[in-house]
């Protein structure tokens, strides 16, 4: 599978909610670098387990109806592609997210294998 690939279905199933399929798409050990100052999440997650209990869990329960991603651009290279995008929602308080970010994911036989987050 694409980069391309992997990275519509990741969104598509954030959108859903359905987390045992975003991790399905990560390789055991995988990374998610997300060191953003000022995100409650921001951090390094070293491997599925991981970036499951410190990262995708604890984003669904602030937003438990999924993510929307609205894709802007992607760029894809070989095994790794750039998407810049922008994920909205209602948080658990009722209220609006929305943020505008720029993901790398790096891939290998079909799995991601490193995403590092940026905010746009």
């Amino acid at each position: 599978m694409k980069p391309t690939e992997i990275i519509k279905q990741f969104y598509a199933s954030g959108a859903s909610g359905d987390i045992d399929n975003i991790m399905s798409l990560f390789s055991e050990n995988a990374v998610w670098d997300n060191r953003i100052d000022d995100d409650p999440l921001g951090g390094l997650y070293e491997g599925r387990s991981e970036i499951r209990t410190g990262l995708i869990e604890p984003l669904f329960q602030y937003l438990p109806s999924g993510i929307t991603t609205d894709i802007e651009r992607v760029l894809e290279a070989e095994d790794s592609a750039v998407c810049l995008n922008s994920g909205s929602g209602i948080t658990v308080e009722g209220e609006r997210f929305e943020k505008r970010y720029a993901h790398i994911f790096d891939c290998s036989n079909g799995k991601i294998v490193r995403v590092t987050e940026f905010r746009a």
